[in-house]
Formats: C-alpha cells, sequence, structure tokens
C-alpha cells in the first residue's frame, strides 16, 4: 500500500503527547491516501487530535510502500528503530487508516532562537 511521508513542524499544546519540557518539534507523518492532500489533511487531523499544533507543512512528500517500513527506518533511523512500530505493527496501522508518527526532532524555545 501506498503510504505518504509529510514532513511538519509542530508546537505543543495543552496536554500534547509531546512532554512537556519542548515547545516545538519536527516529525514526519506516515498515513495512507488516495493522494498527498487527503493524507495531509488526515495526518493534520491527528496531530490536533494529540494536542499538537501544526505550524507549518514541509517539503518534499515523499512515499514508500507500507512493506518497505522496516527498510525506511534502518536506512533513516536506525538509531531510533526500538522505539518505533514493527513491520507488522505499522502495516497494521496503516491498513486501519490510521497515522503513524516517525521519531520527533523535538526543542524548547531556547534551543530554537524564540525568547
Amino acid at each position: 500500500m501506498k503510504v505518504f511521508i509529510i514532513p511538519f513542524h509542530v508546537q505543543s499544546m495543552n496536554n500534547s503527547i509531546m512532554p512537556k519540557e519542548y515547545s516545538g518539534a519536527y516529525v514526519s507523518c506516515f498515513t495512507a491516501g488516495k493522494d498527498y492532500t487527503e493524507a495531509t489533511e488526515k495526518s493534520l487531523k491527528k496531530l490536533i487530535a494529540d494536542n499538537i499544533h501544526p505550524l507549518e507543512v514541509l517539503q518534499p512528500i515523499h512515499t514508500i510502500d507500507s512493506k518497505d517500513w522496516s527498510k525506511h527506518i534502518s536506512e533513516i533511523w536506525p538509531d531510533h528503530a526500538n522505539s518505533l512500530p514493527s513491520q507488522s505493527e505499522f502495516e497494521n496501522s496503516i491498513d486501519k487508516g490510521e497515522n503513524v508518527y516517525g521519531p520527533f526532532g523535538l526543542y524548547t524555545n531556547e534551543e530554537n532562537g524564540i525568547n
């Protein structure tokens, strides 16, 4: 199944799934859709449901086949492989129409130059 990889710049909101000590992050959302527009809309809804405010949809938006998740992780984020879903967990989530987050690149306001 075709999966879109949609990168976002996000900000933490009250009761966010992000750790409280961080104010923002960069994260890629993995989701299926008939096209990138539908996949982006699904990702935006999931971010908001998790109390994460999307500041910006970043570019480029890539695609992978859902069966290539493990390969993608081993190439892009080998240090995070143990904290991310397994191949079967990923495919089950995607088959159910769910969004899967990649690793969060978290920062505080001070680290991002915001006072």
